[in-house]
Formats: structure tokens, C-alpha cells, sequence
């Protein structure tokens, strides 16, 4: 006997998790799915900064041809996966030396063209070895061969892929993810699947979303009943479930009631708010995070205006630029990506920003966006091994309560869209 289409089902979080899973829920009939949201907007870490008819992307930057879930939103509301042409501008080698590397020196340069073969060779040996991760490749964790516990550094050992790792550090590093003795190895091969690994070496395959990521997912909350502004401060579940708190912008108190709720925001912070029994709180609160902070910076006269600077892909890098971009070439308007520690202050930070703007000839002007995102949920190797995806999925509509999100999966937008879908197929059928 199936769920009833007529129940009300509240997702708490509008970004591409709780959406996607009220698409999903309204596409298998569910007419009462109400999505609350603490702020005033939707997307979550899919945000766009938006001036001049330009935008410039402060989360999610880029897809490729295989995140087939992702393109399939995107046609709904029609938007089509757009690949920037080449900046035609001169490229200064002036400043390698000093570890600054321009973005048309990836390739070859440092990686040079004597590593080729040795990569094509390691990723045809990955695609050898991908059958035998199948699991990983779904949904969810809760699968996973029991190797993909260990850091990833230890499985680049284990099989030799020392200079794949290498090709994969720009996306995995750079893009927020932390450093590979620290990370689970079951995260980093995710991340990149057969198809994302060919990504690698077919740069045609990536895209970015010329209207703007954020602009996804506000076409398609459109089309949802989605409440913006609201403060949970207190979720009880019982017989059914009763959401109280206030609005963000008018101060008044709200109370609904629901059939069931799915956490689609962080679920540490959902402690915070949820009538978290002993499991929940010993769970959740087992989640870690990485401090990434993303800035949008006037510059004028940068001499290397797409970048990227390898030795700071360790923790010596902290605090520093690793990797940066002109996404609208000319306009003098520079997006910066950095790991901080938690303590490192914003002052700190932009002053690290400005020595590396002058060191690389350039003058720094106004801060328009900065943003310090809570990244990557994830918990540690020792979590891992000890079967924390088992007991989380074990739990999926325990006491009217589900998970989804970047923990369920990876903070990438397709995995997260693809367990939501998931979710709605295993659970809500």
C-alpha cells in the first residue's frame, strides 16, 4: 500500500536539496508539500551576485554533461548549459615563480605534458577498479565497500594514482573540500565518478549556467508553495509534526502542522530547533564541516586575472587564495576561493587578498560579496568506518522525520539532487 498523496509533508531548507525534493514529491502527486526557508531567497549555496546584466557565481560554478539530473531541472524551466568562450587576452608567465599560475598554464604547464600519459593511464585504471565501487556511485554511502573508509591519500597509495590525484586536486581542493589525508576516500570517488573523472580529460564536457546557478532554482520554487524568512525554533513530532517559530521579517509567530518533515538544511543545526532523541543528537552532532570563504573583489591592472597558486593546495595555503577568476573578463571584477581554519577573521583574510594583488601587479578595490559558507558536511574516517551512513539511512522516516542534503551524499549540486530523487522514489512511492 502506498503513502498517502494527500499528506502534508514540510522540507525545511529551499536550496537545490529541498527543492528538488518538492519537485519530485509535486511530479509522484503530492499536492501538499510546503517548503520553509530561513531566508529570503532560495538556492542555498547555489548563489548568484548579480550587476549589470552580468553575474558571477559565490557557491556552485560548474556541471558537466553527466549530471543528468541537474540538466533535467534545468529543461523544465528552460535553461540550457552554456560554455563560455575564451577570454582572448595575453597570458604573463611572468609570475610563476612566485607560485602564481595562470589558468591557461594548467595544461600543459603544471601538469606537464610528460604526465599525460601517466594520468590517461591511471584514469583508465580507475574506470578498471569503478566496478567494484557501484555503490558509491548511487544515491547515498550506506553501501559503500568498506576501502573507502580510509582517507582518500591512502587509497591513492594503495593503487598509484599519485598523478590523477594531482589532475583532481584543482576541483576536490580548491573547490572547498579540504585535503586528502583527511578525507574518507568514499567522498573524494563521489565526487568523481567515471563520468566527472572523463570530465578531466574532455574539458568540453563542463558547463556553467550563463543566467546564473541561483536563477535554477528560483524558476523552479515558482512553481512550489515555499514560505521565506521563517526562524524555526522549536519542531515537535508525535502523531503528526508542529513547526513553531517566527518570521524574519515581521516579528509574529507562526505554527504549522504537518504529516511529515524532511531536514534538507543542516541537520547539526537542525539540533538546535528538533526534539532530537539520543541516536539523533549522537549522530548529528558527529558532522563536520570546512571553513571556505569566497570573495568578490574590484581589481584593477591584475596581471594573472584567472589563477591558481598549487602550493597553497596544503594546509600551509590557509587563509591565502588557491584559486581565482575573472568570470566576466574585463569588467575588473575578480571572484577569490580560499580554506580558512574558523578563527581567521575577515580583515586577515583581506589583507592576505590585497598582498597577492599587489605582489601580482594589481591595485584591490571594493569587497562587493563575501561569503563564508559552513562547507561540506561529511563525518571523519573513524565515523565512516563505523557504519554512520548504515545507522543515518536506518533512520530515514523514523518518528515522520527524513534527511537529505549535502551530507546524504557530496555538497556537489547533481548528487544532491540525485539522493532527493532518491529519496522520493524509495520513500515516498
Amino acid at each position: 500500500m502506498g503513502m498517502d498523496r494527500n499528506e502534508r509533508i514540510a522540507i525545511i531548507g529551499a536550496g537545490a536539496a529541498g527543492i528538488s525534493l518538492a519537485v519530485a514529491l509535486k511530479d509522484a502527486g503530492y499536492a501538499r508539500v510546503t517548503v520553509l526557508e530561513r531566508e529570503a531567497e532560495p538556492g542555498g549555496k547555489c548563489k548568484t551576485y548579480r550587476q549589470g546584466g552580468h553575474n558571477w557565481e559565490l557557491g556552485a560554478i560548474l556541471g558537466t554533461s553527466d549530471y543528468k539530473d541537474t540538466l533535467d531541472l534545468m529543461a523544465r524551466v528552460g535553461m540550457k548549459p552554456y560554455r563560455s568562450p575564451k577570454p582572448s587576452r595575453p597570458v604573463d608567465d611572468s609570475f610563476i615563480a612566485r607560485g602564481y599560475w595562470p589558468m591557461e598554464r594548467l595544461f600543459p604547464g603544471w601538469i606537464r605534458l610528460e604526465e599525460l600519459p601517466v594520468a590517461l593511464g591511471q584514469i583508465a585504471r580507475y574506470h578498471a577498479l569503478a566496478p567494484r565501487y557501484a555503490a558509491i556511485y548511487g544515491a547515498g554511502h550506506a553501501d559503500a565497500p568498506d576501502e573507502l573508509a580510509l582517507p582518500f591519500q591512502e587509497w591513492v597509495d594503495r593503487y598509484r594514482m599519485g598523478t590523477l590525484a594531482k589532475v583532481m586536486s584543482i576541483p576536490y581542493i580548491t573547490f572547498g573540500y579540504g585535503y586528502y589525508d583527511e578525507a574518507p576516500a568514499g567522498y573524494v570517488l563521489k565526487f568523481f565518478d567515471p563520468g566527472v573523472m572523463r570530465s578531466l580529460a574532455l574539458q568540453g564536457k563542463f558547463f556553467k549556467w550563463k543566467e546564473g546557478v541561483q536563477t535554477l532554482w528560483e524558476r523552479l520554487a515558482a512553481g512550489l508553495d515555499l514560505r521565506y524568512s521563517l526562524d524555526i525554533r522549536e519542531l515537535r513530532r508525535g502523531s503528526g509534526v508542529r513547526i513553531r517559530g517566527v518570521s524574519r521579517l515581521s516579528g509574529e509567530p507562526f505554527s504549522f502542522d504537518f504529516d511529515r518533515v524532511v531536514l534538507a538544511c543542516p541537520v547539526d543545526d537542525a539540533l538546535g530547533f528538533l526534539d532530537a532523541d539520543d541516536e539523533e543528537k549522537e549522530l548529528y552532532s558527529r558532522v563536520l564541516y570546512k571553513d571556505y570563504r569566497v570573495y568578490l573583489k574590484r581589481v584593477s591592472g591584475l596581471r594573472v586575472p584567472a589563477g591558481f597558486a598549487p602550493e597553497r593546495f596544503t594546509r600551509a595555503g590557509i587563509g591565502k587564495p588557491m584559486i581565482w577568476d575573472e568570470r566576466v573578463p574585463g569588467s575588473g571584477i575578480h571572484t577569490f576561493y580560499l580554506l580558512g581554519d574558523g578563527a581567521l577573521s575577515d580583515a586577515e583574510v583581506e589583507a592576505n587578498l590585497d598582498e597577492d594583488i599587489r605582489t601580482m601587479g594589481g591595485v584591490g578595490g571594493e569587497v562587493l560579496a563575501k561569503l563564508r559558507w559552513k562547507y561540506y558536511p561529511h563525518v571523519s574516517s573513524q565515523d565512516y568506518s563505523a557504519a554512520w551512513y548504515k545507522r543515518f539511512e536506518a533512520r530515514q522516516g523514523a518518528r515522520r522525520c527524513y534527511v537529505c542534503g549535502e551530507i546524504a551524499s557530496f555538497s556537489t549540486v547533481e548528487r544532491v539532487i540525485r539522493y532527493s530523487r532518491d529519496l522520493a522514489e524509495r520513500l515516498f512511492a
